[in-house]
């Protein structure tokens, strides 16, 4: 656990002086796992592992990065505090993002519900790392910003259904992407209850018209970035 909490710790700066008043206040950095990242010796994985650890905690002491984990089954993610010309200047000091050992997505947020903690100040040896379920509700088609509003709303109204019905989760936060990308939704539940959550977080109203897709994955995060008690 130690070894974990030092690899993803995470910081939240406080300065955003500078910024387009428009764009997300935060970055979001989806690493998918390349499958068709060239095959390297053992010996050299592991050094680009080293240094993508180092690079995180670097970036962390520099007041950039809020966050970092990693998805059950490959890939993972980055929290930035940084806006989008700030974060894409920095992660090619990634060294595994640099060798392509991942496939990028990099995009500016909001938060529409729920909120981001600082544990900045937080002594490291105590932040814990815990797992999170993480549903991405991406749009299937091209708009202007007024729809993406829009299609904001359409979550949030089904969040608060889903508050309603399913008493066992806790949901944190609800992050929309600029640029009618979507959105992604963080809550705590339980893992034998997968099945029933992802029915649940289907049921949104522009999934089952064709309007977006969505899927539902795990991570293992930082416990309390999302304010959760």
């Amino acid at each position: 656990m130690r070894l974990l909490t030092v690899l993803f710790a995470l910081v939240i700066s406080t300065s955003l002086f500078g910024q387009d008043p428009m764009a997300g206040r935060y970055t979001f950095v989806f690493l998918n796992t390349n499958e068709d990242r060239a095959e390297l010796p053992k010996a050299q994985v592991d050094s680009l592992q080293a240094g993508h650890m180092d690079n995180i905690n670097r970036l962390v002491k520099a007041r950039k990065m809020i966050a970092a984990g990693p998805f059950y089954g490959g890939g993972g993610i980055f929290l930035f505090d940084t806006n989008l010309e700030q974060t894409q200047a920095v992660l090619d000091t990634d060294p595994a993002v640099a060798a392509g050992r991942f496939k990028l997505e990099v995009i500016p947020f909001n938060m529409e519900m729920g909120k981001i903690c600082t544990l900045w100040d937080v002594p490291e040896e105590t932040i814990e790392m815990t797992t999170y379920f993480i549903v991405r509700y991406t749009n299937k088609f091209e708009t202007d910003g007024a729809y993406a509003a829009k299609t904001n709303r359409f979550t949030l109204t089904h969040l608060k259904k889903l508050q309603k019905e399913l008493k066992d989760i806790e949901i944190l936060s609800d992050m929309a992407f600029d640029g009618n990308q979507g959105q992604v939704v963080i809550f705590k539940g339980t893992e034998a209850e997968l099945k029933k959550y992802e029915s649940a977080f289907g049921e949104h109203k522009l999934v089952k018209n064709g309007i977006m897709d969505f899927y539902l994955r795990q991570i293992y995060f930082p416990k309390g970035v999302f304010c959760e008690k």
